[in-house]
């Protein structure tokens, strides 16, 4: 197929002759003739008749017309989706995130993300730190937010956001009169944890076995935003961050500062030896942008 004889085919049923054609496409009329007629020769039938002055496509050069039309539009749409792919307005992106932002920043994020990219969809995926790492990988995600203590095969892990831990205070408790909380006064309290594989758990359990403290492990949870509405209920004290305790009325009222402090970092996690999208990089942008403006 000639592509150049296609393109005049197309013009001269746009255009109604061909020396009309010929002015649109910048060609001389003779040339567009021979175009013309040898695009004749290969279908081996006439694809216009002269009628009074007036070039008229035959049966067999309309129907060709209507499967060129549609190759020209698909052409077309496929530079409009080239054009938008370049500047992020097409596209697929997925996320790993662990609980605390899934419900906290990463909708946030993904609503002013996508609002000014309205034909890209987006997989937000929730799961522990250890599956995060797993998918990320394996490039069964373009990035995952985890906790990424140590170097792992497969990723590279970038430093993200550093998040203090509270301790999140049922009202009406008698801790509630202190600025601060030190970890001997949870002994013999009912604690809230985290029934997860994230490292918030086991720095808790070896903080109190560190200082001797006993207290009951009542409540197991997997979700910050859980312990904290468990918290509001009076069920026990929990470890919270400041996002997840903002989410909820009244909840930053309940937290105070531990001593000692508590805090974890939590990494931008990569495939490693793959190229990541451009969507991609400006969504790490931004949730990076709203981390600074809201984390610290």
């Amino acid at each position: 197929m000639n592509v150049r004889e296609i393109e005049i085919f197309r013009a001269v049923m746009r255009e109604g002759s061909v020396s009309r054609a010929a002015q649109v496409l910048l060609i001389s009329q003779p040339a567009a003739s021979k175009y013309i007629a040898q695009l004749e020769r290969r279908v081996g039938v006439a694809l216009f008749v002269r009628k009074g002055g007036r070039l008229l496509p035959t049966p067999e050069g309309r129907a060709l017309y209507g499967q060129v039309d549609r190759l020209f539009s698909g052409i077309s749409q496929l530079e409009s989706f080239i054009k938008d792919l370049g500047s992020e307005k097409q596209g697929h992106l997925t996320v790993a995130s662990l609980p605390l932002l899934s419900l906290t920043v990463m909708p946030d994020v993904l609503a002013s993300f996508m609002a000014e990219r309205p034909n890209i969809s987006v997989a937000l995926q929730t799961r522990s730190s250890a599956r995060i790492v797993e998918w990320v990988a394996a490039r069964q995600v373009d990035m995952g937010v985890c906790f990424c203590a140590a170097q792992h095969p497969g990723i590279v892990a970038e430093p993200l956001v550093s998040l203090q831990l509270y301790c999140a205070i049922p009202p009406g408790d008698p801790l509630e009169k202190f600025d601060t909380i030190r970890v001997e006064q949870l002994a013999g309290r009912d604690l809230i944890i985290y029934d997860n594989l994230d490292h918030t758990r086991f720095w808790l359990e070896a903080l109190l076995e560190q200082q001797k403290v006993y207290a009951r492990r009542r409540v197991q949870v997997f979700w910050t935003s859980v312990a904290m509405e468990l918290v509001m209920r009076g069920v026990g004290i929990a470890l919270v961050d400041r996002l997840t305790a903002a989410r909820i009325p009244g909840g930053l009222d309940q937290l105070r500062p531990l001593e000692p402090v508590a805090s974890f970092d939590l990494s931008l996690v990569w495939p490693e030896h793959w190229p990541s999208s451009v969507i991609a990089l400006s969504f790490a942008d931004a949730l990076r942008e709203h981390l600074r403006d809201h984390a610290t």
